[in-house]
């Protein structure tokens, strides 16, 4: 297993040179990086100063682009020497494609960290980008086990963020120009703020805005460089170290020889070490579809109120006090059999249930054109169905 980072000097080359461990380095052009700052002369400048230390230069192209902005910044690379890189790392499928017409012989590193979470998409990937494709930067929602049998299964190298910023939000939009109305040339200096919610006004968000789009990050950093043990065995690639937030102005690996020097040594004392708020919010597990199985049988249970025996549906309540039911055909409470909950289970209605209109009165028969209430029922929740 091998570590990358991110380089923007001379000077963040030597310190990788120096850094045990780091085989690779990220290269991001203000044309084709999100966060990039590197001119053209530059990138590939650095380009070649990697290769003469040893270290395997890589060009990275993760903006998303329309049509128009994709062929102008094709048209532009043409005039590059992109011979002096060894391998670019796109997360536009269309910037795939370019780079597999033009440059054939050029390694493509695929960014799959957003919307590409189980393995027949990635293998999907594999096969349309054959043989190009030499690597997927994979995403940290995904769970240890299933980093594990990824690594194990799919075809090609397989990379994760060992510690650094957490991407919440990408957009090719601008969303801080205009709150900034005084910015005299927001193409030079990336704009930056600290964005708050109103239920949660002391989380400050960092968000920055580029000439690509804008983009804002966790509060915390993502950090599992102390657990890298099972990734390591089941054949993990590489771990990137995104060290550009805590960097010195001009630089994009501050700090990154006695980082690899101390993984080296003594992981296990890097956690208390970092400089920010860290967690791993997926790397144990990923609960996110923890309610799928009840979108399922909410479903299921659509097919329960078409059924002519189905008599109220449940549409308020307040727990452990009452239920709100809308009547839908006549019925009496002697007719209720069952009660039907979202998730699909049966549950048998108490003997004493009782009915009263808004009004408080109590009804002898229930129709559609009524509201009702009912003393409470447990398990019941809006959604649930009275069956006859």
């Amino acid at each position: 297993m091998q570590f990358n980072t991110f380089v923007s000097t001379i000077a963040d080359l030597d310190a990788c040179a120096a850094a045990p461990g780091i085989q690779e380095v990220l290269l991001e052009p203000r044309l084709t990086a999100r966060q990039g700052s590197l001119s053209p002369q530059e990138a590939q400048r650095l380009a070649i100063a990697a290769r003469q230390r040893g270290l395997r230069p890589v060009l990275v192209w993760d903006i998303l682009m329309t049509e128009p902005v994709m062929q102008g910044i094709s048209d532009r690379l043409q005039t590059w020497d992109l011979s002096c890189f060894d391998a670019i790392r796109v997360g536009d499928i269309g910037a795939a494609a370019w780079v597999q017409h033009h440059q054939p012989q050029m390694p493509i590193h695929l960014i799959a960290e957003t919307g590409n979470h189980n393995r027949e998409a990635l293998q999907g990937w594999c096969e349309l980008l054959h043989p190009s494709l030499e690597r997927l930067i994979l995403s940290i929602e995904l769970p240890e086990a299933t980093l594990v049998d990824y690594c194990q299964q799919l075809p090609v190298e397989c990379e994760v963020l060992g510690a650094g910023p957490i991407l919440l939000f990408y957009s090719p939009r601008s969303l801080l120009a205009a709150h900034v109305p005084d910015q005299d040339d927001p193409d030079e200096q990336p704009l930056t703020a600290h964005v708050a919610f109103a239920d949660t006004p002391q989380r400050q968000f960092p968000t920055y805005e580029t000439p690509h789009g804008t983009l804002m990050f966790l509060d915390k950093d993502q950090f599992i460089l102390d657990r890298l043990a099972n990734l390591a065995a089941a054949g993990l690639a590489m771990v990137r170290l995104d060290l550009r937030h805590l960097s010195r102005s001009g630089e994009a690996a501050t700090g990154i020889t006695a980082l690899c020097t101390q993984l080296q040594t003594d992981p296990s004392q890097l956690r208390q070490t970092w400089p920010r708020p860290i967690q791993a919010p997926f790397f144990n597990a990923n609960r996110t579809t923890a309610l799928f199985p009840r979108l399922k049988a909410k479903a299921k249970l659509a097919a329960y109120r078409n059924q002519p025996h189905c008599l109220a549906e449940a549409i308020a309540g307040e727990s452990g006090q009452y239920i709100v039911w809308q009547p839908l055909q006549p019925f009496t409470p002697a007719q209720i059999r069952t009660l039907r909950t979202p998730t699909g289970e049966a549950i048998p209605v108490p003997p004493d249930l009782t009915f009263c209109t808004l009004t408080r009165e109590t009804p002898t028969a229930l129709n559609p054109s009524q509201l009702v209430i009912t003393n409470w029922i447990k398990k019941a929740v809006p959604g649930s169905l009275l069956m006859g």
